[in-house]
Formats: structure tokens, sequence, C-alpha cells
């Protein structure tokens, strides 16, 4: 191991305590890229970084399952494993407090007949307040995309209770969320006119992570695997697994990166660690140096080779403990 390297377990604490418990929690953004030694630190590393961030959401991108290169894909990768149904519900809940009738304590789900005895008022004005409570919280917040915003305030209605919107529309949603292909009638009876694409994507991802803040959790832990684009070759038909990247598809992946890194002003509670094998650190036909626009973002101007700066936009990873600047 190479004296700039930071152990998986110290690094992971070091980032539970300068980035997620305070600056993403508070709302920041950080991109960093992880360099795992080999194998064994790689399967380590994603192991632990599926734990870290008490509250925090989890997701994982792999390119060998999802392409990479595609924003639309990485999207819908991350939508997949959102609890979106339990978001909307923490939402409505907030809206509740808001409107000053808060769920008791003791009811586990969302029941206005319920509330209302609970509190003394009519079931049919606790749920108009209700209603524009979250309209308030959803529909009027221009920091998350319009789509994103409409299909949210379907799931919040649905979780209200009152027949605004069926099982089946809130499935459409969330089918919609996930990617898959819808007829457009169903799409239009939940107020949705376009599929999930590489225009509006990025957007999507950018509303998530607000939303996330919004139902009450501090953020977002994503980890994208760029293992797979080491890969040179496609092994024969029938010993491939997944997805392999021409030239042309890794710069467009490292762009998707860069993208990331240059939007971190605009996006709330985001911890997103890039995992790349050391090849494609220093590999000039298919690695970072290939691709200048992020080389430069990433490269260490200044590096000390006895000690490792965990601050750093790329962190080489070990297995032993070594200092850290």
């Amino acid at each position: 191991m190479s004296a700039a390297e930071i152990d998986v377990d110290d690094y992971l604490q070091f980032v539970e305590r300068e980035y997620l418990t305070g600056y993403i929690a508070g709302g920041g953004a950080s991109v960093k890229l992880l360099c795992p030694a080999d194998g064994t630190v790689r399967d380590r590393l994603a192991a632990a970084l599926a734990e870290i961030g008490q509250g925090f959401a989890y997701a994982e991108v792999d390119a060998a399952t999802t392409r990479v290169h595609l924003i639309d894909q990485v999207f819908t990768t991350v939508a997949r494993q959102m609890d979106w149904v339990g978001l909307a519900a923490s939402v409505v809940r907030a809206a509740l407090d808001r409107a000053g009738f808060p769920v008791p304590a003791d009811t586990d789900g969302i029941d206005l007949g319920v509330i209302a005895r609970h509190h003394d008022v009519d079931a049919a004005e606790l749920y108009r307040s209700a209603r524009r409570a979250v309209e308030q919280l959803v529909l009027r917040d221009t920091e998350m995309s319009h789509e994103f915003r409409v299909s949210m305030f379907r799931l919040c209605q649905e979780r209200l209770g009152r027949g605004d919107v069926t099982a089946d529309e809130r499935q459409t949603v969330i089918g919609w969320l996930h990617g898959e292909r819808l007829p457009a009638a169903d799409l239009r009876r939940v107020g949705l006119n376009t599929k999930v694409n590489r225009y509006n994507a990025r957007p999507l991802l950018v509303s998530l992570t607000r939303w996330l803040r919004i139902a009450g959790r501090p953020g977002l832990v994503l980890r994208l695997d760029l293992d797979r684009l080491a890969a040179i070759r496609r092994p024969p038909a029938g010993l491939r697994d997944g997805f392999y990247y021409a030239k042309a598809a890794t710069l467009d992946a490292y762009e998707l990166v860069r993208q990331l890194i240059d939007a971190v002003d605009e996006i709330e509670g985001l911890f997103a660690a890039v995992q790349v094998p050391p090849v494609l650190v220093h590999d000039e036909a298919r690695g970072l140096p290939a691709y200048t626009a992020l080389q430069l973002r990433v490269a260490d101007e200044v590096r000390d080779r006895r000690r490792s700066n965990p601050y750093a936009a790329l962190v080489r990873i070990g297995s032993d403990s070594v200092e850290v600047s």
C-alpha cells in the first residue's frame, strides 16, 4: 500500500464527522472520487458506504448493471431504490403539522377520520387544510422541477386517502419515476406528459435530494461504481455480464461526473462517492487523463507522499491506517 492511502474505516469515520453530520445534513453537497487499492478494499468500501450517515437515504449505481453514461438511466436506477410512498407519507405528516393538526403519536398510518376525531374537527375541513398545506410544501417549492412537483403531489394526494388519486394512479407515478414504459393516457391522467429522459433527468435528481430533506431525511449518500469502465474489450458472448463501454461512452460517463461536480451548489444534501479503480486514475487512453475537464477538477496540484488529504476530490483508499493531513 502506498503511503498516500487512507484506511476504509478511517476515511468513512472522517466523512461522517466532517461531511455528513454537519455540512451535508445542513444542505451542502460534495462529490468525491474514491480509488480503492484492490478488489477487497473496493468491496469493503461499498459495504461500509451503505451503512454511514444516520437517517440518510442510500442508493448505488454500478456501471456493470446501469448505463452510467446516460443520466436518465442513473436517475431511474436511483429512483428504484427510494421508498416513494414512505417519503410522501412523511411529507403529508409534515403538512398536517404545519396545518396545526399533527398525527396522534399512537397512530401508525394517516387516517384523516381518526386525526379529525382526535382534534375534534370536521374531517372535510381537515382535508381542505391538509391539502392546502401539501400544496404549499410541494407545488410552490420552485427549487424542485415542475414534473417532480406534480408527481410528488400525486403521491401525497394518494396518502391523504380521499380518493383524489387511486392506488393504480400511484403506481403509474412510481412507474414513471422508475423509467417504465407506460401508456401516454395513463401519464396524462396524473399530469405527466413526457417520460424520464436525458433532458429532465438531472433536474429530477436535484429535486430528489431536496424532496428527501422536505420529508425529514438529512440527505442522500450515492455510490457510483465506475469499475466496469476499465474493461477494454468485451468478453465472448457467453461470458458477458452486464454492460461494457466503448471509449466514447466512457468519456460520456466522465462528463456526467464532471457535471455532477459542477452542480454541487445547486444540490442539497448529497454525498456522492464515485468509485474508480487505480488503472483509471493513470491510464492515458481510457482513464481520467483522457478527459481533461474531469481530470482538472480532481487532480492533486500538490500531494504529500507521506500523508493523505481526506478533503481532496480524489482520495486513495487502502486497508491500513496511515497518517492523514
